[in-house]
């Protein structure tokens, strides 16, 4: 046969082969998507994360995704702690704002009326106090302000907030004074007491008195995992996992709208279904697509899945879990990198041979998302993570028109490549 004729014909072969197509529109569609309002933040009020669910379930069967039960769905219940009223609070006449002045506690509880203010602060370590005269005030029906600042470190701070932790029972409420951005999180519980953090900037001068309407519930909250496949010449698979929720509503008119984290990783995990379900031949690993809930509220979604698993989890090559994907100016960090070494110097090497141009990071093992359950049972995981300080985390501001997608399709291919590339 003629050299060049079956150069060509290996060619053909290789692009019929590993063929790949990478669509950032098909990416940013699905992130403009899941962030927009109908989708209320994909969180556990306004049925937030049941309309993400279904819509997620649906994309599954346009891609005619195998099944493992009738509707892609993984059903689950916890209790959380939700924020669904109008939420005010104003201290000494000055309104501030929900998620920019100050955000609640997510464990507070209810809390209504006007109250004095007692402020806690480093003006109280005069040269006559004792710790223990914080168990001799009375803090009853007032709203306690807890700055912190200047109180020192170590054992001593500890021991003074303990004490004043214990003395605070009859208080209405009690407010954090930070400096940090605010960053609002979830509960599973509840608590007696309104709880609020608040910007040091946002504070008037004196703090005399607070009126807040502030309205939680505990609810049982039923949610969904999605998940489906794509059968391989073994039964042997490779995990792809993002979290689909996030943060919803704090009252009515804090909204998060959750791009970066991690309508970014769900995107890119349905990215790779329409890469595979595209490509001609069967692959030699099963690929199944798992898009869990409850992430926010302490990995619960999956926690739930590594109980109750659709095939033997020893039937797990490696999860790939895809968190916050769109940003990667500061790196692309590689959690358990270090953990496992030959998998992320694998990752290095294509890096480097394709010439990608991705500043990648391996670190040890992280708690901080779905890959770490898995973990937990002994099954080989990477949290693969594009996180930028700059878009911030858990705020409002996270929104699609923020992403920068800097390093996404190079991120893609990287990963295509080193699934493609697996023994």
């Amino acid at each position: 046969m003629n050299k060049r004729i079956a150069y060509l014909i290996g060619l053909g072969l290789t692009i019929s082969i590993y063929s790949f197509s990478q669509d950032i529109d098909f990416v940013k569609k699905q992130v403009k998507t899941l962030t927009s309002p109908q989708f209320q933040g994909r969180g556990y009020i306004k049925n937030g994360d049941h309309i993400a669910a279904n819509y997620l379930a649906n994309e599954f069967k346009k891609f005619q995704l195998s099944r493992f039960n009738a509707d892609y769905l993984q059903s689950y219940n916890f209790k959380v702690n939700t924020f669904p009223d109008n939420m005010d609070v104003s201290i000494d006449g000055k309104k501030l704002v929900p998620g920019f002045d100050f955000i609640v506690n997510p464990a507070s509880g209810n809390c209504h009326g006007t109250f004095e203010i007692v402020k806690i602060d480093s003006n109280l370590f005069t040269p006559t106090f004792t710790a223990q005269s914080l168990l001799r005030r009375s803090f009853k029906d007032k709203f306690i302000i807890l700055d912190t600042l200047g109180w020192g470190r170590g054992e001593y701070r500890k021991n003074i907030r303990d004490l004043f932790l214990q003395n605070m029972e009859k208080a209405v409420g009690v407010m954090l004074v930070v400096n940090i951005s605010l960053t609002f999180s979830v509960s599973l519980f509840q608590q007696d007491f309104g709880s609020l953090v608040v910007k040091r900037t946002s504070l008037p001068a004196k703090c005399s008195s607070i009126t807040l309407h502030v309205k939680s519930k505990l609810v049982d909250h039923h949610a969904n995992n999605v998940i489906g496949f794509i059968p391989g010449e073994v039964d042997t698979f490779v995990v792809f996992t993002a979290h689909y929720d996030h943060l919803g509503h704090m009252g009515t008119k804090t909204y998060y709208p959750g791009a970066s984290d991690n309508a970014s990783g769900t995107a890119m995990v349905l990215d790779f279904v329409r890469q595979f379900t595209g490509e001609n031949s069967k692959p030699k690993y099963s690929f199944a697509f798992m898009l869990f809930s409850g992430e926010e509220a302490g990995l619960l979604g999956s926690h739930y899945y590594v109980e109750n698993p659709l095939f033997p989890l020893a039937k797990i090559k490696i999860v790939l879990n895809l968190d916050m994907m769109a940003a990667g100016s500061e790196g692309v960090t590689v959690f358990n990198g270090s953990t496992y070494p030959q998998e992320f110097a694998r990752l290095d090497s294509i890096n480097k041979a394709d010439h990608l141009g991705i500043d990648l990071k391996s670190k040890g093992i992280s708690r901080g998302s779905d890959h770490y359950s898995f973990h937990e049972k002994k099954v080989k995981a990477l949290f693969i993570n594009t996180g930028d300080k700059k878009l911030g985390y858990h705020v409002p501001s996270d929104t699609f028109e923020n992403l920068p997608f800097t390093v996404y399709e190079n991120l893609f291919k990287l990963i295509w490549h080193y699934v493609k590339g697996m023994k």
